[in-house]
C-alpha cells in the first residue's frame, strides 16, 4: 500500500512496508524461476587503492538480494578475499582500475548477456559503477571509457552510485553513461544542482521539485538518501522512510547501491529497486542498532538486509504493520 502526502506543492507517494512485500514477491518470482541466470547478473565497477573495500561490499549485497551471479571489477587488495568465495574477479592489471580493465568489463558483460539470452532466463546483466572510485587518480579515464562503451552498446542497465564529481562535468558523465539509476546523498545531489548552490542544512535534503528536475536533466530515477529517502523518475515522486541515523557512515550507501542493482537484475523497474532497497536497508540498520547497538559493522548490514527481505517474503504480518 502506499499513500499520498503533500510535500510542498509536490505530491509524493510514500513507501510502506506493504508496498514492499508486493515488490520483493515480484523480483522473488523471477528470480526462482529455475533457470539459472533468473536472478540476474552483476557486474561491480570501482575501488581504488585509496577506497577499496566498496565494491565488495556493494557485490555481496547484490548476493543478499538473490542475484544468480556477480563480477566484480576493482584493483586487487585484501578486500577481494572476503568476496572471492561469492563473485568472480576481473583481474585489473595495475594497482588501479584503467581502461584496459573497462574492456575487460565490455567482454564479460557481453558473454553474461549472451548466457542469459541463449538460456531463456528471464533476469539481466546490470553494470553497477562508481563504489569507491573517487579515490582513484585515474576514475576520468575509466569514466571515459565506459562512456566510449556505452555509446556503442547499451544492452546493459546500468546504476550510477555517486555524483562522479558534482556539476556540469558530473552530469555530462552521467549522461554519458546512460543511467537507468542514479544513487546519491543529498550532498552529492547538491553538487549535481546548475550553479553554485549551498549545502543543504543539516537534517534536510533535496526536495521533491528539484530531485525531479535532477531527473530529467539525468535522464534516470534518482534518489536522493537521508533520513527519509526520496525518489524520482522525472515526473512522480517517492517518499522511503525507513532508515536509521546510524546508517549514515561509511559503506552503507555503498550496500544500498549493491542492493538496488540486485534488485533491477531482477527484471524490477528502477523506481522499484530502489525504492525496495531504500526500505530494506533502512529497515537493516534499524533492526541492527536495536540488537547490537550503535557499533553495528558494515558487513553485518549485508546480512541484516537479506534477512529484511526474507522477512517480508516470509512473514506478512510485518508487510501490513
Amino acid at each position: 500500500m502506499c499513500g499520498r502526502f503533500a510535500h510542498g506543492s509536490a505530491s509524493v507517494t510514500r513507501v510502506d512496508a506493504r508496498w514492499a512485500r508486493s515488490a520483493a514477491a515480484r523480483a522473488a518470482r523471477t528470480a526462482e524461476g529455475g533457470v539459472k541466470g533468473d536472478g540476474g547478473l552483476v557486474v561491480v565497477i570501482g575501488g581504488s587503492c585509496r577506497y577499496a573495500a566498496p565494491p565488495f561490499l556493494a557485490a555481496l549485497a547484490a548476493r543478499r538480494t538473490g542475484v544468480h551471479g556477480v563480477r566484480i571489477a576493482a584493483p586487487p587488495g585484501p578486500a577481494a578475499q572476503q568476496a572471492a568465495l561469492e563473485a568472480h574477479l576481473i583481474a585489473s592489471t595495475g594497482p588501479e582500475l584503467d581502461a584496459a580493465a573497462v574492456g575487460l568489463v565490455a567482454e564479460a558483460s557481453a558473454r553474461m548477456g549472451a548466457t542469459l539470452t541463449a538460456s531463456g532466463a528471464h533476469g539481466r546483466v546490470v553494470w553497477l559503477v562508481g563504489p569507491g572510485l573517487g579515490g582513484s587518480p585515474r576514475a576520468g579515464e575509466v569514466l571515459a571509457a565506459l562512456a566510449d562503451v556505452r555509446d556503442r552498446d547499451r544492452s546493459a542497465a546500468l546504476v550510477v552510485d555517486g555524483s562522479l564529481g558534482g556539476g556540469e562535468s558530473g552530469l555530462r558523465r552521467i549522461r554519458a553513461l546512460g543511467p537507468d539509476l542514479v544513487l546519491l546523498n543529498r550532498h552529492e545531489a547538491q553538487a549535481l544542482l546548475p550553479g553554485s548552490a549551498p549545502a543543504p542544512v543539516r537534517g534536510q535534503g533535496l526536495g521533491p521539485a528539484a530531485l525531479t528536475a535532477l531527473s530529467r536533466q539525468t535522464g534516470a530515477v534518482v534518489v536522493a538518501k537521508g533520513s527519509t529517502d526520496l525518489i524520482s523518475d522525472g515526473v512522480r515522486t517517492w517518499d522511503v522512510s525507513a532508515g536509521h541515523p546510524g546508517l549514515a557512515r561509511h559503506g552503507t550507501g555503498d550496500i544500498l547501491a549493491g542492493a538496488a542493482a540486485g534488485l533491477l537484475a531482477q527484471a524490477l523497474p528502477a523506481v522499484d529497486a530502489a525504492a525496495l532497497a531504500c526500505h530494506l536497508t533502512g529497515t537493516a540498520g534499524t533492526r541492527l542498532a536495536g540488537r547490537v547497538g550503535p557499533g553495528w559493522l558494515s558487513r553485518e548490514l549485508i546480512d541484516e538486509v537479506g534477512a529484511a527481505l526474507r522477512d517480508l517474503l516470509t512473514q506478512p504480518e510485518l508487510a501490513a504493520s
